[in-house]
């Protein structure tokens, strides 16, 4: 049965900003975790174009996990804190839209066709964006590729940023001793069933006394952490945990001390709901196991980042992305 340890556990801060990371063709866990759901998702998956507004909880989280693994300037360059607030509902909406296709001619039409307005009309709306939304559309282009963020969240980022810092669980992640060192923002590759694969880990712990490596990875979340079990399998930590882990693995971890042993991977969590109470999660052999060749969990079968580069080779090699490998092989027919 997978299980997860829940620990208490430290950090010499080394920074390393990884800009050239994303523009890495190498294949990530989040992209290849797509091609589980569909391999559509994973052939159209472009981050650089993901144009959905990012809702609270990533960029609280985004926002925690610049300052501790990259510091308070970089912080400050990435994001931008509003006293402009957010339109509600449609205008809301209808601002974003605007907003990510605004070089194109038709950016008004497409943002009131995307949003579907019922009973007003897109001159009317027009006349409401200039007394409801323009302050907000403003404020994004003044934004220049910032993230936007309000008072009330950059408070938020701050009280989860203390809290990690000064609690004794987590502390000695933050602030380091001489037991317990810690390498931020690594960006690993490595090779998997002839595919190059890429990681970019949060926090790489090294347990000078004990000789153990523990790769680590950052979460907040909006729900309470006793519920954050349901949160890992909901969006496959596990898998992510398994890939990073064997990133680290195929490293050359005498960078980071001789004679190392990698452990198994670790999230560093608390609740943006409840913060002042976080907690590490450790991934089992159990759940290793599962992100990485696939298992059954509370009756559901899952499958692992090896399954999932078997399928992106057979859809690399048959280039058919418009259903699954077995919807081909079966032309069609899902027995049921």
């Amino acid at each position: 049965m997978l299980s997860l340890v829940c620990l208490n556990f430290n950090y010499n801060k080394e920074m390393i900003l990884n800009q050239d990371y994303l523009s890495n063709t190498a294949v990530s866990q989040s992209r290849l975790k797509k091609i589980l759901q569909h391999p559509n998702l994973y052939f159209n998956y472009d981050p650089k174009s993901d144009t959905e507004e990012p809702a609270d909880v990533t960029l609280i989280g985004d926002g925690v996990d610049l300052i501790i693994t990259q510091g308070e300037e970089v912080f400050q360059e990435e994001f931008l804190i509003s006293t402009v607030e957010r339109p509600t509902a449609q205008m809301g909406d209808f601002v974003w839209n605007l907003f990510i296709n605004r070089h194109d001619s038709n950016a008004e039409q497409i943002a009131y066709e995307t949003v579907g307005f019922k009973r007003d009309t897109l001159p009317k709306v027009r006349e409401r964006f200039e007394k409801e939304g323009k302050a907000y559309y403003d404020h994004l282009i003044e934004a220049d590729g910032r993230k936007v963020i309000s008072p009330a969240q950059l408070a938020t980022i701050y009280n989860l940023v203390e809290s990690l810092k000064n609690h004794p669980f987590s502390s000695k992640f933050i602030l380091g001793n001489d037991q317990y060192k810690i390498f931020t923002q690594q960006a690993l590759t490595f090779e998997y069933l002839g595919f190059e694969c890429k990681a970019l880990l949060d926090l790489v712990v090294v347990d000078v006394d004990n000789k153990f490596l523990y790769p680590i990875d950052l979460k907040t979340t909006t729900t309470s952490l006793n519920y954050w079990t349901e949160t890992l399998m909901k969006y496959r930590y596990d898998l992510q945990g398994a890939f990073y882990t064997e990133a680290l693995k195929q490293t050359d971890t005498s960078i980071y001390g001789e004679g190392l042993t990698v452990k198994n991977f670790r999230f560093l969590v608390e609740s943006q709901k409840f913060p002042g109470s976080p907690l590490i999660y450790e991934l089992s052999d159990e759940a290793m196991t599962l992100g990485k060749e696939g298992g059954v969990y509370q009756g559901k079968t899952y499958e692992g980042f090896h399954q999932a580069l078997e399928r992106l080779r057979w859809h690399i090699d048959s280039d058919l992305w418009n259903y699954t490998r077995e919807d081909y092989q079966n032309n069609g027919i899902r027995i049921v």
